[in-house]
């Protein structure tokens, strides 16, 4: 979003209104940027404006910038006085088509206790005790589902009813489609309640003619059919509206593939005809095929046979060739096991040898595991090794988060978690990004707890291994809820997103500013990139802290740098795209020689140095001529 003397007027006039607001007693409205999370009640709102995130209080415009194909996002926070607040509404007055709106009620789930394992006290799936987030930002009711305001049932009401001296919120996505002519688009938010009009709050889109790139870096998130038919009730229309929501925010649903049921299932996936307007689809990536399937997803293929191999055999051929990557998922986190070398050992004498990789997910060296591709966890990815392997003709991806080397899925760490995963993907060689699951509702893993109602509770996920873990696995949300929690249901055949989804996709289509902006001024774009992300996966020792920015105004301030060099009209195809992107990342392995964890070599540092101060020349030359629009 743009920053300039306009949003910090704003952030001031929001400050004052807060500061006037809370002596009255009376109720206030503001609205910030969509890289925060506010909780229900306590001092996150204050610290939001005086950090820079507010956008906008009182009359004052609110200036909003976006690329032709881009979603950006605010949020609107109502908070109550010494009285509660009944029938709160917050509309958008029709901007000028085609731009369209889409307004979500913020669902907040308590935070009592942290992730954790039980055995080595401090740390947890998402960090080592170095880099573990504080309780302070964490504790406390804490929104991440979203659910669509035409949606909301009674126990989410809306329009809201907001206690005393607490908060309700609503996020709004303002989708700037391709078609999108450029110029400045004016629209209106206006605040009611039972009493009269709160607020109203000018905004204006200012869409630029470059043309942002879908899917700039690759992520594939997994999903359990079985999760959705047990808790909605059936698998569709569920999948299909998961598989179109993931889209939208440029992710790929990883689909499962073991029989000829599963490929007729999912083929309009693969084709992409899932995505197109005669399927009710309207965003972007219109009719773009999905770019991965895995056959048996952790091993459900079971160990190498015949009789499967001929399976496998019949399926490969009718896989569209859009697909472009098929691989077989023999096993999960067990090194050891022969499963996977073996499946490669078969599958080598087979036709569909060329169309198959064999993966399986281990944390060891990839160079020397015995298949076709190795899922990477973030905290072992070694980018040398990586690189190696893939100089043998094989492949290395990457595979959730943990901090310090990269961002979880979790629920208890900051907010811009998934969105500093687009950026480490953007900038370092981590191949497509895994995401372990996202309808993770019945806690179903070995020691696991069972089903659990997640607008509700946020422990979502136990091991044998004494790992509790708060949001993991879920990323969306159940749009209906069947069984012992139909009680506690919206009652939609799909799925909700969260707020952490939302980041991902800002992380993502920050990803196509870099690939845009590098596409015209490539020194200028890796320095800005250098300075937000000096240091990520295998360049963090363990035993640090987070290097890398965990407030979202220092990705808005890369991203507004980003902004200005993107050259007008700009727009590249998909092959374009990965080809910038994949030399920035080629430029930096250069640039940070022999990597030493933790440290950067003192001759890079000098290198650094004088990149940023021609650059800065550079650019004081350029400045006048060049715009983004």
């Amino acid at each position: 979003m743009k920053r300039g003397s306009t949003l910090g007027a704003a952030s001031a006039l929001a400050l004052l209104l807060l500061t006037t607001a809370a002596a009255a007693g009376g109720p206030r409205v503001v609205v910030v940027d969509d890289g925060v999370r506010v909780r229900q009640e306590g001092p996150d709102l204050d610290r939001a404006v005086s950090r820079g995130h507010a956008l906008g209080g009182g009359d004052h415009a609110i200036e909003l910038a976006a690329l032709r194909g881009e979603v950006i996002a605010i949020q609107v926070f109502i908070e109550a006085g010494d009285t509660p607040l009944d029938a709160v509404t917050v509309d958008v007055a029709p901007p000028r088509p085609p731009i369209r709106v889409d307004r979500f009620v913020e669902s907040y789930v308590e935070i009592t206790t942290r992730s954790r394992n039980e055995r080595h006290a401090g740390e947890s799936l998402g960090w080592t005790p170095s880099s573990r987030p504080a309780d302070e930002d964490v504790l406390g009711a804490v929104p991440d589902a979203l659910v669509p305001v035409e949606l909301a049932p009674a126990w989410l009401p809306y329009p809201l009813r907001i206690q005393p001296r607490s908060r309700g919120a609503i996020w709004i996505d303002l989708e700037v489609p391709t078609r999108t002519p450029p110029g400045r688009v004016a629209t209106e938010i206006v605040v009611k309640h039972a009493g009269g009009v709160l607020s109203r709050l000018p905004v204006v889109v200012d869409v630029a003619s470059a043309e942002l790139p879908y899917r700039a870096t690759s992520f594939l998130a997994y999903y359990d059919p079985k999760n959705l038919v047990e808790r909605i009730g059936a698998l569709e229309p569920a999948e299909k509206q998961l598989f179109q929501l993931l889209h939208r925010h440029h992710i790929d649903a990883l689909g499962s593939i073991r029989s000829e049921a599963d490929l007729d299932r999912l083929r309009p996936a693969l084709t992409g005809a899932w995505y197109t307007k005669e399927q009710g689809y309207e965003g972007p990536g219109e009719g773009v095929p999905l770019t991965a399937v895995t056959l048996g997803a952790y091993g459900t293929l079971g160990d190498p046979h015949p009789d499967k191999l001929r399976v496998i055999e019949a399926l490969v051929p009718k896989i569209p060739e859009a697909v472009e990557d098929v691989f077989l998922y023999a096993i999960d986190e067990q090194c050891e096991s022969p499963r996977g070398p073996t499946w490669r050992s078969l599958l080598a004498r087979s036709p569909v040898q060329k169309r198959v990789r064999v993966a399986h997910a281990c944390a060891e060296d990839p160079r020397h595991q015995k298949v076709d591709l190795v899922l990477l966890p973030s905290q072992t990815f070694q980018q040398d090794a990586a690189l190696g392997t893939r100089a043998r003709g094989r492949d290395v991806w990457v595979y959730n988060g943990r901090l310090p080397h990269s961002g979880p899925l979790l629920l208890d760490v900051p907010a811009t978690s998934l969105l500093v995963d687009a950026w480490i993907a953007a900038t370092r060689p981590t191949g497509r990004w895994f995401l372990w699951e996202t309808t993770f509702w019945n806690d179903g893993n070995r020691g696991g707890r069972g089903p659990i109602d997640p607008f509700v509770v946020a422990e979502t996920f136990h091991n044998d291994d004494g790992d509790s873990a708060l949001g993991d696995g879920v990323l969306v949300y159940p749009g209906k809820q069947t069984g012992r929690f139909a009680h506690h249901t919206a009652g939609f055949d799909g799925v909700f997103p969260s707020i952490r989804l939302k980041l991902l996709r800002r992380g993502i289509q920050d990803a196509g500013y870099l690939a845009l902006a590098r596409s015209a001024f490539a020194a200028e774009a890796d320095v800005i990139t250098t300075r937000l992300l000096p240091r990520a996966l295998d360049e963090v020792d363990l035993d640090e802290a987070t290097p890398f920015p965990t407030d979202a105004a220092a990705y808005t301030a890369a991203r507004d740098a980003l902004r200005a060099l993107v050259p007008a009209g700009g727009r590249l195809d998909p092959r374009q795209t990965a080809a910038v992107l994949d030399a920035g990342r080629a430029a930096r392995q250069t640039q940070r020689g022999p990597m030493v964890r933790g440290k950067v070599p003192l001759v890079v540092a000098f290198a650094t140095l004088v990149l940023v101060a021609a650059t800065l020349a550079g650019w004081l030359v350029r400045r006048g001529r060049r715009r983004a629009s």
